[in-house]
């Protein structure tokens, strides 16, 4: 029946086999193959007189099948389909989540009515965990890369292409999820793939069930071209000549028809587009000198091809801010050094910071923003984190290089997740919050992998990942190289026990050992300890008369440098 409601309004519409774990587990067992073999014998006989536009597809991401079993089982398959169907369209992948690199290592059937698809959330750390943006010159050159390596296979062995799978969680920094939606647009149409979103009616929808709308990205699938608008950008400005709110928005128009262009503008979130002006077809920017302190605005703007098709750019999305964008206390916070959660930018919801709340539930610190900063003791700490919530941190860092980052966190559950983004060079990694054993019971716990940073003021971005709660008391950056190069491993240079009752003992690789190489303690904030000479493969220290606490050891040789975090108990 439901197949039948898709073919007759004219949708192509693909039977596959889907979260077949049974199957995929226990592939070797021949009474599990036999029976996905029945399942395909009845699907092929009950469907064999339906339209060419009902198309198979063998298996959906076989996660845990070997590439041989994988070719098996599209071999097999589509033997049974042909004996019904004997042209009707067969869509074929490969193991794991089917990505194009899986794609492209499958055995390729011998068969004259073949598809082969591929799923790819490229990069996943944006597209699938909200981390970090996305929109830099490197970051489109890694994804044409990608479409180019299936087109030169399709090309050569003569298979179309479905790119059946890709998105972006609500979770990310809209703007860049809007670029990377109509940038794989953009790819599969100039490829000739066929493509298709995924719309689990969660974190990864497009149509909104709850009222039966389609948010922005929509338009994208149905109206960007590689003609249209593109490299779109908002800001947040004063008017010229005034200090009134205003907003620039900024395009490239590619089309060539010298058609007008229309811009487009929602107020607030969620709330339909309204054309508010049509520009000439030359027009690459436009100033909207009607909007409000403090409230979100979402612009796009399209223009038509000479045959009056639609060329839509994608939507960008500014809030209004009511001040500019500070230091807390007006001065740069220093890396390294510690950064206390408490002491984010000036600047307000949007702009410094934005809360899905708008009142500082923890009710701790800065009262009168949305931050929800509580007390704890003589200090301050972030609470009830949730997903989609960001704060911002003016710093300076002292001196480029390789850094550490640490994050004091607490959480009576396991697997919060947050991230952090510089501005500068994109430079962005992630924390998993485990379960502490409470709300305030704090541990350290390290990036999922270090940053490397240029020097100067910047700013950095705290993002909230998913609504698994936890608690944050401070990050500490360290320096670990002023080179990313020459950084000695674990077998080089190693501590222990850590942590430590106060007796550490240092293991140094013999060719590190000599009067050119250093030995320095610090404090976390850069405050030196103490400094020791490399004179044996062996030390022992003694750091009994060091406060609970954690510290850093760094290891400077000729050869590179090494930073270990070292906790006195």
């Amino acid at each position: 029946e439901v197949v039948d409601w898709g073919l007759e309004r004219g949708f192509y519409v693909t039977l596959n086999g889907h979260h077949e774990d049974w199957l995929k587990n226990n592939y070797t067992n021949p009474v599990f193959r036999a029976r996905y073999d029945s399942i395909w014998v009845q699907i092929a006989e009950r469907f064999r007189d339906k339209s060419d536009k009902l198309l198979f597809e063998i298996i959906n991401e076989p996660k845990g099948m070997t590439v041989a079993q994988v070719d098996d089982l599209n071999a097999r398959i589509l033997g049974i389909i042909r004996e019904t169907n004997p042209t009707r369209i067969v869509i074929y992948g490969g193991n794991e989540w089917a990505n194009a690199e899986q794609l492209l290592t499958a055995a390729i059937p011998d068969d004259d009515y073949l598809i082969g698809y591929y799923h790819a959330y490229d990069p996943w750390p944006f597209s699938g965990e909200g981390n970090g943006t996305w929109g830099t010159a490197f970051d489109y050159q890694q994804l044409n890369n990608k479409y180019q390596s299936v087109k030169n296979w399709s090309v050569a062995n003569n298979i179309p292409i479905h790119h059946s799978e890709f998105g972006a969680i609500h979770a990310c920094d809209f703007n860049s999820r809007m670029r990377i939606y109509a940038h794989n647009v953009e790819r599969c149409i100039v490829h000739g793939f066929a493509f298709s979103v995924w719309d689990d009616g969660g974190d990864f929808g497009i149509l909104n069930r709850a009222n039966n709308t389609w948010p922005e990205v929509k338009d994208i699938l149905l109206h960007y071209h590689e003609d249209s608008p593109h490299q779109i950008t908002s800001a947040s400005i004063a008017a010229p000549g005034t200090n009134e709110p205003a907003t620039r928005i900024e395009w490239n128009n590619r089309s060539t028809a010298g058609n007008p262009i229309v811009v487009e503008r929602a107020v607030g979130v969620g709330t339909p587009f309204v054309q508010v002006v049509e520009l000439p077809a030359d027009a690459t920017t436009f100033l909207d000198l009607t909007v409000t302190t403090g409230q979100t605005y979402t612009y796009r703007m399209y223009t038509t091809r000479a045959d009056g098709t639609l060329l839509h750019g994608y939507p960008t999305r500014v809030r209004v801010a009511a001040t500019q964008q500070t230091p807390f206390n007006a001065t740069p916070l220093q890396i390294p050094g510690q950064i206390e959660m408490e002491e984010y930018d000036n600047g307000g919801e949007g702009l410094a910071y934005h809360d899905n709340d708008p009142n500082n539930q923890a009710a701790g610190f800065r009262l009168g923003e949305g931050v929800d900063i509580g007390a704890l003791g003589n200090g301050y700490l972030l609470e009830y984190v949730e997903s989609g919530e960001w704060i911002e941190y003016t710093v300076n860092v002292a001196e480029a290089g390789l850094y550490e980052v640490t994050a004091n966190v607490a959480s009576e559950q396991a697997n919060g997740l947050f991230s952090i983004n510089f501005e500068n060079n994109n430079a962005n990694t992630n924390f998993t919050v485990p379960n502490t054993g409470g709300w305030y019971v704090f541990q350290q716990e390290d990036a999922n992998n270090q940053l490397e940073l240029s020097a100067g003021e910047q700013v950095f971005r705290l993002s909230i990942i998913n609504n698994i709660p936890f608690n944050v008391d401070q990050l500490v950056f360290s320096l670990v190289s002023t080179s990313t190069e020459d950084v000695l491993t674990a077998d080089q240079f190693s501590v222990s026990p850590n942590p430590t009752q106060g007796e550490l003992t240092l293991r140094i690789d013999r060719a590190l050992v000599s009067d050119a190489s250093t030995l320095t303690l610090t404090h976390p904030t850069g405050q030196v300890i103490r400094q020791f000479s490399v004179t044996d493969v062996s030390t022992t220290l003694q750091l009994d008369d060091l406060a609970a606490g954690v510290y850093l050891l760094r290891l400077e040789t000729e050869d590179g440098s090494a930073l270990r975090r070292i906790i006195v108990q």
